[in-house]
């Protein structure tokens, strides 16, 4: 059995650790993130809809009472969101925003259309600054925000104490940075040296810049491949 360091937000950490215990995993969450609604304006009926992450879909499209709107998802994950919602016009796309710009630039050629980004506060990379780049109607409209968790739980402290630790998945840039700068900030960065860092993609893990025992990314950017990680990571004697 190997225990395994949840860095998402709650909600997202709790789906994580459901499959993590099922597959005979001890699992500790530490939220990196803490994810609050705003409110925003509900997009004009001419506008396709863009989500790009679960919280997007969640806490965007719940006051969208439209649920034939056109709705481009970036994978299969934040698609299921917006279908748990009753939406049913879904335009399934990669699983980045940037892989999902070609999409994007064809239909909105082709079909005349004008696009929503219903997002977060902070964006890794804003897919309607491409779009209007390209002679595209794309506006953003923030649905929800997202603070540091610079805190740690007292039970997530002993674990990391105890090097009871095997395991940490980070599926953002700002989550690996985040829990980095908590740790240095209670001076533990010595915690590390027994945890083999595994993240989501080489952008994750070019954020992380401690003293881990590894670093290792999935070849593609999907929980899936993340999580078949573990496997491979062989437990100290």
């Amino acid at each position: 059995m190997k225990t395994i360091l949840v860095t998402r937000p709650i909600t997202e950490a709790n789906v994580t650790a459901e499959k993590l215990e099922a597959a005979g995993n001890r699992v500790v969450i530490a939220p990196a993130l803490q994810v609050e609604p705003v409110s925003f304006e509900i997009p004009d009926e001419n506008r396709s809809i863009i989500i790009t992450s679960q919280n997007g879909a969640r806490m965007g499209l719940a006051n969208i009472g439209n649920k034939t709107r056109p709705i481009f998802a970036v994978g299969d994950k934040t698609a299921d969101e917006a279908r748990k919602l009753g939406f049913t016009n879904i335009t399934v796309g990669p699983g980045t925003a940037r892989q999902m710009v070609p999409l994007l630039l064809e239909c909105g050629v082709t079909e005349t259309r004008k696009y929503t980004h219903l997002c977060g506060s902070t964006l890794a990379y804003n897919i309607c600054d491409v779009l209007r780049g390209e002679g595209l109607d794309a506006e953003t409209t923030v649905t929800y925000q997202t603070r540091a968790n610079r805190n740690l739980s007292m039970g997530v402290q002993e674990a990391l104490d105890e090097g009871e630790i095997d395991i940490a998945l980070f599926y953002s840039p700002r989550t690996a940075t985040i829990f980095e700068e908590v740790v240095a900030d209670y001076g533990r960065s010595d915690w590390l040296h027994k945890i083999d860092a595994l993240c989501l993609s080489t952008r994750v893990a070019d954020n992380l810049l401690g003293p881990w025992r590894s670093k290792s990314y999935a070849v593609i950017p999907t929980e899936k491949a993340l999580l078949s990680l573990i496997d491979h990571v062989e437990q100290p004697d």
